[in-house]
């Protein structure tokens, strides 16, 4: 069996305000594509695997409105983790609850995961290359991730590694062994990766028989491998009660951390496809055209010698009309309830903002 889990629970504070605690980055259309970044991820995945083996891992308050987005999903594929513990946790709870509802041993399981926040607007070669990482996964006792051919020095990525005398070479049926992963660098650092030409972009997809998961887990981390198997116990009993207390217990750390850093088998495919990780609004600047002036205008805002602007007015020119006059290099970003105004380089810091707002309890969250 072959199925796919798109993590879909994160807050996505960085696109405040239009991103909301029950309306998060997922749930936008930020790419021009008209659906949502989730549509586009279930969408994707629906060409790889049966809809009935495609589920969606995100939070308790985020599952009624993922439900009614109406996605072509059985709802009870929307899994809802009983607290937030980071990727590590939302992958275990969805692991468990796999082998549960569906009887299979471990070794009968092909799981691949993605995220609901990525820009990959061809879909022909990015369902190429994850078939052939499932195939990889399933064929081979390792775990299988998707590296990105940087094509700049991005400091808002992590970094996966590769030996030298495994130099990434333009080989369409590629598998390199991973030497190391890399957290966000520094620009210095960014610029010598791309430079030595073995370093790929961290896509965050990753792809394992359940089997092999469990045991390079059982070796990284044992105590998180022991709360698997707890869990799946737990959740083969029909007690919610005792699984939502298993999983309380686990610390909140992400699945690079807990496995993937310290898993001694790991291997890494390139990904032959267009591929964008949407951090911050300055991604916007790579998945919406530009008018003459480099400004991406979206919602008809009416636009005065500026330049190199994003302006994004959700609530449409009929009922605000938004107007930027003089200004190069900011992002403007307005909605029904609230408004926001920065330079472009300090796109990234809009989460030291959401948390000034949480301090004033500010309903706009």
């Amino acid at each position: 069996m072959k199925c796919i889990v798109i993590m879909a629970g994160g807050a996505g504070e960085r696109f405040w305000p239009l991103s909301r605690s029950n309306h998060p980055k997922q749930l936008l259309r930020l790419t021009g594509s008209g659906q949502s970044l989730l549509e586009e991820a279930v969408e994707r995945s629906k060409a790889i695997v049966p809809a009935e083996n495609i589920y969606i891992a995100t939070a308790q308050h985020l599952q009624e409105p993922i439900r009614q987005a109406k996605l072509g999903l059985p709802d009870e594929n929307i899994i809802a983790e009983p607290c937030k513990r980071n990727t590590a946790g939302c992958l275990i709870y969805a692991t468990a609850t796999i082998l549960a509802r569906t009887g299979k041993a471990p070794e009968e399981v092909t799981m691949g995961v993605l995220t609901a926040d990525h820009r990959i607007p061809d879909t022909v070669p990015f369902v190429a290359t994850v078939s052939r990482a499932m195939d990889a996964a399933e064929a081979i006792d390792s775990l299988i991730t998707i590296g990105i051919q940087p094509i700049r020095a991005d400091t808002a990525y992590g970094y996966i590694e590769v030996p030298a005398k495994d130099k990434p070479q333009d080989a369409p049926d590629a598998i390199y062994p991973v030497a190391s992963f890399h957290e966000k660098p520094t620009p210095e650092k960014a610029a010598q990766y791309v430079a030595s030409g073995r370093f790929f972009w961290n896509s965050g997809m990753f792809f394992w028989r359940i089997c092999s998961f469990m045991s390079e887990f059982g070796q990284a981390n044992p105590v998180m491998a022991e709360t698997l198997e707890d869990l799946t116990d737990a959740l083969l009993e029909g007690s919610q009660e005792r699984a939502a207390k298993i999983f309380d217990a686990l610390p909140n750390i992400s699945i690079d951390y807990a496995l993937m850093e310290k898993a001694k088998n790991v291997k890494v495919i390139p990904g032959n496809f267009v591929w964008d990780d949407l951090g911050s609004w300055d991604s916007l600047d790579r998945t919406f055209p530009k008018d003459q002036n480099g400004n991406v205008a979206i919602g008809n805002p009416y636009l005065v010698d500026t330049s190199n602007t994003i302006v994004y007015n959700a609530v449409g020119d009929e009922k605000m009309a938004v107007g930027v006059l003089g200004m190069k290099d900011v992002v403007v970003i307005v909605r029904d309830d609230a408004v926001l105004v920065m330079p472009k380089d300090r796109a990234q810091d809009v989460k030291k903002l959401v948390v000034d707002l949480h301090n004033r309890n500010a309903k706009q969250l």
